[in-house]
């Protein structure tokens, strides 16, 4: 089914959340350093209505150009917002609430709002799939972390694309 308000409009993949994501978070620290997925090139690309986004899907159809993720579904432009998508710069994460033994607590994956730089003009990109582009091996190469739905078709006209990510990040996990 593709992007609608009524199927999953923004999502963590299940499998980067088992595989590899909390593997490279976690590879070389304890759980409270995440330089490793900060570090790593994670990019946005973005998508038209033909992906039928799947959360749960295998993780061999999560990666960038697999699966409902390929380049024929890619909305790009010759310059500003080429394959494999716009790299995402300033990526933290953070806890959103700490939470206690009756509340719930959350963590967030946020970078700054990606835009493409000059005149662009762009149309019908639905969404986008972050993914990890540094991830070159494995079962899937830049494999994907979330999808986020736009809520529609988005476009410009000779001007500058931005995704502005939510407030609470452009992934957060609660428990």
């Amino acid at each position: 089914m593709p992007w609608t308000d009524s199927s999953p409009t923004s999502r963590i993949f299940t499998q980067a959340l088992i595989n590899p994501i909390m593997g490279r978070v976690w590879s070389t620290a304890a759980p409270t350093t995440y330089a490793n997925l900060s570090a790593d090139d994670v990019r946005a690309a973005l998508f038209n209505n033909s992906v039928s986004p799947d959360a749960s899907a295998a993780v061999g159809s999560t990666g960038f150009n697999t699966g409902t993720w390929v380049t024929g579904n890619q909305v790009t432009d010759a310059t500003n917002w080429t394959s494999p998508g716009r790299a995402l710069g300033t990526k933290t994460f953070s806890a959103l609430t700490a939470g206690s033994q009756t509340t719930a607590s959350s963590v967030a994956f946020d970078a700054a709002d990606t835009a493409g730089a000059g005149n662009v003009t762009l149309a019908n990109a639905y969404g986008a799939l972050v993914h990890d582009n540094t991830i070159t091996a494995g079962t899937v190469a830049a494999q994907g972390m979330c999808f986020n739905y736009f809520g529609g078709s988005q476009g410009v006209t000779g001007g500058t694309f931005t995704i502005v990510w939510d407030v609470n990040g452009v992934f957060r996990i609660t428990n």
